[in-house]
């Protein structure tokens, strides 16, 4: 369970997500916790084994699962449209939920529009995080 929100050490203004994308694309990995896995596959309707199957890798360094990606050049979540949404939105994992407010990358301002915006800056020309 996350920290109450005075207890987090990210500080984050007025951001407002621009649904840009560029957080669910690039290096790394969305590590998973049991109730992560667990609401996902509700939301598909599937059997935990099947879903992590399906949509998971197993990090043996870590014990933990993780997300896998759909193979293009931007490393894109598995889960991400192509218009920009999630499409298990309503069982985001953790990860992805605290995202920029409980943690965020370094240079968050060179790929994020949201965080861009929030600090008055154009639009980003990086498209991962």
């Amino acid at each position: 369970m996350p920290a109450p929100l005075a207890d987090w050490p990210y500080p984050v203004g007025s951001f407002v997500c621009h649904q840009c994308g560029n957080c669910c694309r690039g290096d790394g990995f969305v590590e998973l916790t049991e109730a992560d896995i667990s609401a996902m596959a509700r939301s598909f309707g599937m059997k935990e084994p099947e879903f992590l199957e399906r949509y998971c890798q197993y990090h043996k360094p870590s014990r933990r699962w993780h997300l896998i990606d759909q193979g293009d050049e931007l490393q894109s979540c598995i889960f991400l449209t192509e218009d920009n949404r999630c499409r298990v939105h309503t069982a985001k994992p953790e990860q992805c939920e605290g995202f920029p407010t409980r943690w965020r990358s370094a240079n968050i301002a060179d790929y994020c529009e949201g965080w861009r915006a929030m600090e008055g800056k154009p639009p980003a020309k990086r498209k991962t995080i």
